[in-house]
């Protein structure tokens, strides 16, 4: 290793430490301070959150369909049927999807996308009316390649994990129990660019069609 790789790494090393030893007192302290952090200024709105969350979805050319759970197979059959696309389908994981039984009209598997890959179905840790935005979480068995990799992404949205600001989103993830996810990934709305003559192009980073299945459970 070069003298200038190990110290650029012990430069990322200091910084993620904050240059302070992770000393029992030290994460007392990093705790004491988020818990007493408060969120800065944020847009007042008086909307439901679910419908302030599919306008703001719709506005950035997302598609979404609002389904109970146990029509999620038949959500993702109408979203593949209406755009001609074969069902072998790249699964994620979550309480939500982990119900389904899927039928022999698709064909499922449980691995990382890659380029290869046409659709995958994944299920959201939350959602953010305040800007249509889904929240994902990498893990052993929900890859983050599904999220980049294939023309579609469908993803399972449980309308009860719709929270009003992203500040809301990182209480979230501070208090679930299972282990800190190492990436999580913010999408609003499918990948788009306007580089190429100012004209806005689908598909250039990502998913050509982000389509939503919002789950309202009873």
């Amino acid at each position: 290793m070069t003298e200038a790789r190990t110290q650029i790494l012990a430069n990322i090393r200091s910084a993620l430490t904050g240059g302070e030893p992770r000393t029992p007192l030290r994460m007392n302290e990093l705790k004491a301070r988020i818990e007493s952090s408060t969120p800065k200024a944020q847009p007042h709105f008086e909307d439901e959150l679910l419908n302030r969350f599919c306008q703001k979805h719709v506005a950035v050319h997302g598609t979404y369909e609002r389904v109970a759970a146990q029509d999620l197979e038949g959500g993702v059959l109408r979203h593949i049927g209406a755009h001609q696309v074969d069902p072998q389908l790249y699964l994620g994981a979550g309480p939500l999807l982990d119900a389904v039984q899927w039928s022999d009209q698709v064909f499922t598997y449980f691995k990382s996308a890659d380029q290869h890959t046409q659709v995958a179905v994944s299920e959201a840790f939350a959602a953010i009316a305040e800007t249509g935005t889904v929240v994902l979480c990498s893990g052993a068995s929900t890859p983050t390649s599904h999220n980049f990799l294939p023309e579609d992404h469908i993803v399972v949205v449980d309308s009860a994990r719709i929270v009003r600001h992203q500040e809301d989103v990182w209480t979230l993830l501070r208090n679930r129990e299972d282990a800190a996810a190492r990436v999580v990934n913010l999408i609003t709305g499918p990948s788009k660019t306007g580089d190429i003559e100012q004209t806005i192009q689908y598909g250039a980073h990502g998913p050509r069609r982000l389509h939503l299945l919002i789950v309202e459970l009873a």
